[in-house]
């Protein structure tokens, strides 16, 4: 199952964009600022911004993506200002954290597993089917007339993965995403594909569960996911 959440936690809509732009910010990318000139409203986006203005902020937008180690409030250090937060843990603490920051035109995704996460012990043999969800979050420019300029996307659902442990390969797929990865002393590494979209790809691997983390951007959006799948 597919789910596609239209946040609205720390959601900036365009509206919001006249304090968060501001006068000189948003003349700049439009046609320069005159500093002398505070008094006039024309250079300022009131409501939502004009197809040229648009452009011009889109045109200039830059988008982000990274690992780090996530604070125990599930941010980053290296992240944006806070747009959107999300993790997911087991019982046990192994687990996730993703934030969607945002200064200006610019967006970053970060991602991260939370300290201590463990896939337990490492077979030498064998393989296993692992069952579990994900959750990916997304961030940047317009997207057809759907999804606003800045406005956080998050996609989850359910995933089931496939263990190799002799040799060292984890792969699977749903709907929007696929991981293929491979593991070595219990270590994630490879590729994940989200919208078709490559991903760097992380994370810890077990005999009782693979706990991943991915990131990227394409022409729109930057992005940040997690999985938690287990036997």
């Amino acid at each position: 199952m597919l789910a596609k959440l239209f946040t609205s936690s720390f959601y900036r809509p365009l509206a919001y964009l006249k304090h968060t732009f501001g006068i000189c910010v948003v003349c700049s990318l439009l046609s320069g600022c005159d500093n002398s000139n505070t008094g006039q409203s024309d250079d300022v986006i009131n409501g939502t911004p004009t197809a040229e203005q648009l452009a011009a902020l889109e045109a200039n937008t830059t988008l982000s993506s990274g690992f780090g180690i996530p604070r125990a409030d599930g941010t980053f250090s290296n992240s944006l200002a806070t747009i959107f937060k999300g993790s997911h843990k087991d019982q046990a603490g192994n687990g996730y954290a993703l934030e969607l920051g945002q200064k200006d035109n610019a967006f970053s995704a970060r991602v991260g597993l939370f300290k201590g996460t463990t896939g337990g012990d490492l077979p030498t043999s064998g393989t296993a089917t692992m069952r579990g969800t994900y959750q990916v979050a997304e961030v940047g420019k317009t997207q057809g007339e759907d999804i606003e300029y800045g406005e956080p996307v998050v996609t989850s659902g359910s995933l089931m993965l496939r263990a190799d442990f002799e040799y060292g390969t984890l792969q699977g797929s749903d709907e929007v995403l696929t991981i293929d990865g491979t593991f070595s002393d219990s270590f994630l590494h490879g590729s994940a594909y989200f919208n078709a979209h490559e991903a760097d790809l992380s994370g810890k691997v077990g005999e009782d569960r693979a706990v991943g983390v991915f990131h990227g951007t394409d022409d729109t959006s930057a992005f940040a996911g997690g999985f938690l799948v287990a036997r």
